[in-house]
Formats: C-alpha cells, structure tokens, sequence
C-alpha cells in the first residue's frame, strides 16, 4: 500500500447502507482504491488528494508519485522480484543477516559475489566462441563442485622443483533449447533420440538475463526480506518466517546484542532527561466515594430523624421496627438513585467529549483535503476537474436546425472545402456555405440555378478531360465499371408491382447517353446545353453500388421508364426534383472522382512546391529581423554606455543614433507586414484536409473553416464555428469504462447536446463566442489549448460572423420589399436569393 508522509494512510470507513432503505441510493467508486463514498464531494476531494504527487511507493521507495502511480510501481516491481533466482535466496540471506553495511555496499557485495554463481532451474544464455554473435539458450538441471590439480614450480634453476595445488571449480550440466523453449534433442547411432545436455566449467560462458538479478532487484529483495532498528549501526535481521523457511540463523551474536541494549540504555536516559522539569500529575479526585459518603449522611440523618420522633411519640415497638426499615429503603433507594444520576451524567459528558472530538478530526480532515485539493496540480484532464456549478448555466445554446440531414453534413461540408480548395483550377468561382446549402434545396426549372449547373459541370468536364488526356497519351483511364444495376435495372423478377415501378428506368436512354457522355465536354458558351445528360450516362457507367447506394433510384428518377423522347430541359427537371440526400450522394460521388485526376495531382504539387518557397521566404525574413533586433539592442547599449560630450558632436552623434534607430523600426515593421501576407498566401495554397482547432472536456470537435482557399480575399465563407460530437467508436478509443461513466454523468448536468453517434452544430452569434469562452475552464487541459486558439482567431471568427448577419438581414429585409409589391411573387423573390446571384468568374 502507498504511503503517504512514510506513513501508511488510514482509509475511510465503509458506509453501512440498508438495502431496503436506501436501494436507489447512488455511490462513487474509486477503482484504484476499492472506496466506496455515497457523497459526492467527499469522493472528488479524495480523488484530489489521491491526485497530489506526495504518495510513496512502500517497495522502492520511490517519492513524488500520485497515489495511482504508488500502486503501479508496486506491482512492477513485485513482479519483477518473482524473476529472482530462488536458489540463490538462501546464500544472500545468509549474508544479509546481520550484516552492519549499507544497502548500497551490501548489494554491490552481494552482485559482485553471485553474478557469475547460478542455480538449478535457472535459464541462461551461452556464449557460443564459434559461431559469432549467436546465442544459444538453455536450462541448468545440475550444479557440481569439482577440485581440478594445478602445477607450479619453485626456484631459478632448471631443475626446479614442480608442486602442486588444487582449484576449486563449478561444473554446470546445461540442457540446450531452442528458440521456443523446447528441449533440443538429437540422434544417437542406433536410432534413439536423447536431449542434447553440455557441460561448462566455471560461468565464464554462461550468462543470465539482467532483468533477473541486478543490483536494483537485490536491494528491492533485501528491503522486502528483511527489517532494521532504528539505532546508529543496526544489523539488517531477516524476518521470521524467511529465516524459518531458508534455515538461517536467528540468534543474534553477543557483540551485536550489546551494542543494541546500549542503545536502548541510552534512548531511555534521554527520554528520562526530557520528563524530569515537567509537572507531576495531579491525582484524581473519586467522584464515587464522596457520593457513597454523602448517602451514608443521609442514612444517619434518617436515623436521627427517627430517634427524635420516638422521643416526642410513643409507638408500638412493631411499628417502630417497620418506621425503621422503610426509612432505611427509602434512604438506600435515594442513594442509589443519586449514583444512577451521576452515572448516566458522566456518560453522557463523555458522549458529548466523544462526539466533539469525532467532529474536530473530520474539520481538520476536510480543511487538509481542500488545502491539498487548492495545491492540485493544474491544467489536468478536462473531466477530473471538479464540477463549478457556476459554469452550469454559461454554456451557450448551440443552432443544430441544419437544412441538410445531420446524416449527411459531413459530405456537405466536404463538397464547399473542395470547391473552396480546388475552386480555380476546376473553373469555379468562390460560393458561401450558404449559397451551397440553398441551392441543394433548388427544385424548379425556372429560374435556372446557375451554381448547380456550374458545380455539376465542372466537375464533369474534369473527369472527361482526364479520360480524353488518358486516351491520348495511352495510359490506362478511371476503369469504367459495370454495375449490378445494369442487369437489373427493370427490376428483379421477385420484386412487388409497386416497388417495380418505383425502380423502373428507360433502358434505351441509359444505353444511349452511356456511348457519348465523355466524347467532349461540356461548353460554357451555350449554358452548358446538355449537362444532365453527360452526368446520366456517367452515373450509368461509373456508378455502383458501393461508390452511390441509391444508384437504382436515382436513375430511375433521372430517366424513368417514358422518358424515351423526352427533351433536355425535361431531364433538367428530373434532376431538379430529386431528394436532397440523392444529390449529396451524387456529388460525393463525382468528387472522390475528380480527386484521382491528374488535373487535382497536378495542383496539389504546385502548392506543395509553392508552400516550400513562402517558407523559405518567411525563414529569411525570421532572420533578418533576428538582425534587426540584435541592432536595435545594441543601439540601446551604445546610447547608454557612451559618456555624453558637449556642442556640436554630442547633437551628431544623437542625431545620427535617433535617424538609424528610426530606420531599423520603419524596416522590422515592413517585415512583419510582409511576414503576415505570407502567412495569409500559404493559406491561399493549403491542402483540402482541415484540421480541429480543439476538443472541450466532451470531446466535441470545434472547426473553422474561414481561412484556406478561395475564402482568403473574401468577407467570409461559413461565418460561424461549427461542432460536431463524438460518436460511440471515438469514446470508446478515448474512454475507459470509469471514464465513460463520468462521462455521461458530467454531459447529463452540463450539456444536452451530442448522442451517441456524430451530431452537427455551430455558434454564428458573436456574443455567444465570448460565452463560450467563459464556459471553457483553464484548468483542464483540452479545453485550455481549445480557448488560446480561438482568441488567436477570435477577430477574423466575430468579423465572418458580423458580415454575415448583416447579408442575411439585407436578404430578408430585400424579400419583404418585393413581397408587398405583389409581382409574380414566387419568381421574382427566388431570383433575388444570394445563391441565385453568383456568377462564375472562372468558368472554362
């Protein structure tokens, strides 16, 4: 168990809850701890405690760890210890006990002594001098002590005198393994198979694994095996059981046990020394005999009572006796009483003593965990940030009334970041997300919408010019796929009459457009005459199953069964009339094609080559302004450290330092002008892939959109901050199951917004920015790097914002004018929407 100040801390008493009353009652559980808390406070300044990196691991030693890291490093090294050799406990033990050294000398006595010594069971690594580097593995089943003649020779002449001696050597008997583990077994001569064992004198060729026995597990296994007095030069003494367990010796030696009772002498003399000037105790005072002196008062007093009666009366001598008696009752009885009073009094003084100090140790325990909680080490992670109920009620309410189905905001958020990126060399012009957002929702002929025709065309003309170049350069083009829908394109034969009808399309006219749909593309100088069809005779021959799930209805809608000699203004009125979701499948579908032609590799390129040059550009300029500023110091320097003369070169020298300081200003100013226009360039030539600015404590991603592409010149593209939520498969990667528990609880007091599957919002107000900022607590750590990068974009974000309420306001306030005037309302008012205005700048 942790300690806490070397001391192991005292958990909290179990609540005794009763089922049949508190059933619903709801607890905390710290899982590291096993602690059950049914307040809620209590449990968070526990866990802020726990939190508090002052906990010490009781195996190592180690300080400064939170509670949670004091356990893990426990079971690390308890493992570690398990990979001991265990015949070599007996040898150290033997060693250790008694022993005066440190633990430090001992444990470099001990390793240097039996690091070359193994045991039997032991697996070690032989050193194989033939074969190289290679190892060879294997399992010491015997240990042998041999005594080995050595000759030597004595004196100088040549007729010496040879004397001999002995060594003593160790012979290990090693049974090989191979790479699994397994015993290597080999052939004999009469066919029988026997396990491969060799012999080795002495360990020189032998080696164990280092995690197994080192100088840091002998001192964890001295620590574990073993306790130590206090006293200056105590003896490490091995404890009982182990010492019972390896049959070492326990009675300590007679100099050893002198010194240890001169040390007790001593303590005891200091301890005398300190209680020598102190007051003497004051004896008690006997509460209960001076009760039972004041009950035998009474009696007498009773007796004297009864005496002076007889005198002034005579009575019977019977009724005298039966006087006496009762006054004796009556006296023993208000004895006894008076003590019973007493009694329960004292009990209950010491209740109350009881029950004061109860409460003094939990205030001085509350007011040492909020000073510990207060001294928490911050930004940690966003939820074990306590809860401030003040925050509860600043979250501002996020709009999630989209047009578009929340299914499907991801492609439409995709299809305007791929105009936004790819705009210029695809021919398009730079639209607003809301523009694009409307004209999904356009659903008549007339007027045309000239946005959807362009954005279809664009895309259409870039995989044909990709199929014409292939054809050209004979390279092989997209593969042209035939889908499933083309052998059932009337339908199976099991199909319902109505579900037939629903799916029924003219075979003829997908046939037809199928031939000619890439032989040219489609021209901008008779408003693209023909469009819809080209993207028929695409769908048909490119589209599946898997790239567009609708596929089967989709083009059934566009050329359904009578359609054979319909006009293309009535296949343009087909497509116009389709569902929302449809359209999105068919534009991601002609985006994930575009984006493998050579057209998108090409552009992609040229950005990536002009990025290097803006940051080659912006690291010269880091350096010269580094140059500057160096100079400007050294201005600073000069004009302080050099003595001031008089007349004429003392205005000089001046004027010439003021003229060159000036200078160097005016040109760090044009550097950073200049540095600021090439960070907006490189944004003009970023990648399509938009990176989150942040997550909040619920793992809600917050994106901006305003600030790569075509959107760089313009007022704003989306003017707002979008969030989208976790789904279920981000939680679970991010979460454990405490996590997730806290998680849901944190989100139910805090936030309604978000399920368990990816959902869409966005702030467009720019007051509720700055709400939002007021929500978001510094002292987790997401949400801290979350709020310094919106301040850093906080005035492009609000001026976006601001821009596009006043158009949206001009829009509306433009729509009721025209709707008073009464004119062929529904045309004129749609001709007059923003996303009916745009016009393409860049149209090829």
């Amino acid at each position: 168990m942790p300690l806490y100040e070397n001391k192991p801390l005292a958990s909290p008493p179990e609540p005794k809850l009763d089922p049949s009353k508190h059933g619903k009652k709801q607890i905390w559980v710290i899982p590291y701890s096993n602690e059950v808390f049914i307040n809620y406070r209590d449990y968070l300044n526990r866990i802020a405690f726990y939190k508090k990196s002052h906990w010490q691991c009781a195996v190592t030693g180690r300080q400064g760890l939170t509670y949670e890291e004091a356990i893990e490093n426990e079971k690390k090294h308890r493992e570690q210890l398990k990979k001991f050799p265990r015949g070599l406990k007996q040898q150290i033990l033997q060693m250790v006990q008694f022993s005066t050294d440190r633990l430090d000398v001992l444990a470099n006595q001990i390793f240097d002594k039996y690091n070359e010594e193994f045991t039997v069971g032991e697996y070690v690594t032989i050193k194989n001098e033939r074969e190289g580097k290679k190892r060879l593995k294997g399992k010491i089943i015997d240990v042998k002590a041999s005594v080995a003649p050595v000759e030597g020779s004595k004196g100088k002449n040549s007729k010496t005198k040879r004397s001999v001696s002995t060594v003593q050597t160790t012979v290990y008997r090693v049974q090989m393994l191979d790479k699994l583990g397994n015993s290597v077994q080999q052939v004999a001569k009469n066919g029988s198979h026997k396990y491969l064992i060799r012999t080795f004198n002495g360990g020189e060729n032998l080696s164990r694994n280092k995690l197994a026995f080192n100088k840091t597990l002998i001192r964890l296994f001295i620590k574990q095996s073993t306790t130590k007095d206090t006293y200056l030069h105590a003896p490490w003494v091995v404890k009982d059981d182990l010492a019972k367990k390896y049959k070492v010796i326990t009675k300590l030696p007679d100099d050893l046990k002198k010194a240890k009772d001169e040390a007790r002498e001593k303590s005891r003399k200091r301890k005398g020394k300190a209680t020598q000037g102190g007051p003497s105790k004051k004896t008690k005072v006997n509460k209960g005999t001076n009760a039972r002196t004041r009950g035998d008062d009474d009696q007498k007093g009773g007796k004297k009572g009864a005496a002076s009666a007889a005198r002034g009366k005579r009575v019977p001598a019977s009724k005298k006796q039966s006087r006496a008696t009762t006054s004796k009752e009556q006296a023993k009885k208000a004895a006894e009483k008076k003590r019973q009073k007493e009694r329960e009094k004292k009990k209950r003084e010491t209740e109350r003593k009881k029950e004061r100090e109860r409460k003094a140790k939990e205030r001085e325990v509350q007011k040492r965990l909020k000073a510990e909680q207060k001294k928490a080490k911050y930004p940690t992670e966003d939820l074990d940030v306590p809860l401030d109920r003040n925050l509860l009620s600043k979250r501002p309410h996020m709009v999630l009334d989209f047009k578009i189905p929340q299914k499907y905001i991801g492609t439409f958020l995709m299809t305007w970041n791929f105009f936004t990126v790819f705009g210029k060399p695809l021919g398009i012009s730079f639209l607003t997300l809301d523009d694009l957002e409307l004209s999904f929702y356009h659903n008549i002929i007339q007027p045309r919408c000239t946005l959807v025709i362009e954005m279809h065309a664009a895309l259409l003309n870039a995989i044909i010019r990709d199929r014409l170049q292939s054809k050209s350069k004979k390279r092989q083009p997209i593969p042209r796929v035939v889908p499933a829908l083309r052998d059932q394109i009337n339908g199976p034969d099991d199909m319902d009459i109505d579900d037939r009808k629903s799916v029924l399309a003219s075979r003829d006219v997908l046939e037809r457009f199928a031939k000619t749909w890439d032989k040219k593309v489609i021209s901008s100088k008779d408003s693209r005459k023909g469009w819809e069809c080209v993207l028929i005779g695409c769908l048909y021959q490119m589209g599946t199953y898997e790239t567009i799930p609708n596929v089967d209805r989709i083009l059934s809608h566009l050329a359904p069964i009578d359609s054979i000699n319909a006009s293309e203004e009535d296949f343009e009125g087909y497509f116009s009339t389709l569902e929302v979701a449809d359209k999105l499948q068919i534009m991601e579908f002609l985006i994930n094609n575009v984006a493998k032609t050579t057209l998108i590799h090409e552009h992609i390129e040229g950005c990536v080559s002009r990025q290097t040059e803006l940051n080659k550009e912006k690291n010269e300029i880091a350096k010269e302004r580094k140059q500057i500023a160096n100079s400007l110091a050294e201005i600073v320097k000069t004009n302080v450290t050099v003595p001031r003369g008089k007349g004429k070169d003392r205005s000089d020298t001046d004027e010439s330092i003021v003229t060159r300081k000036r200078i160097l200003e005016e040109e760090e100013i044009a550097l950073q002008k200049r540095e600021e226009n090439i960070d907006k360039e490189k944004r003009r030539y970023a990648l399509p892939r938009t990176n989150s600015m942040g997550r909040d404590r619920f793992h809600n991603k917050y994106y901006y959109f305003d600030e790569v592409g075509l959107v760089v010149n313009e007022r704003y593209g989306t003017g707002r901050i979008l969030v989208q939520s976790p789904s279920s498969r981000e939680l679970v990667d991010v979460l454990t199951e405490a996590g997730r528990q806290k998680y849901n609880k944190r989100r139910k007091l805090e936030e309604s917004f978000g399920s368990e599957e990816a959902q869409w919002g966005y702030y467009e107000d720019p007051e509720q920015i700055d709400d939002l900022l007021k929500w978001f607590n510094e002292k987790g750590q997401r949400e801290l790097l979350l709020k310094k990068e919106i301040i850093s974009r906080i005035s492009d974000v609000k001026s976006g914002m601001v821009k596009r309420m006043q158009d949206i306001v001009a829009s509306r306030k433009s729509a009721e004018v025209r709707r008073s005037r009464r004119t062929q309302a529904t045309k004129a008012l749609l001709s007059q929407q923003p996303y009916m205005k745009w016009f393409n700048k860049f149209a090829k």
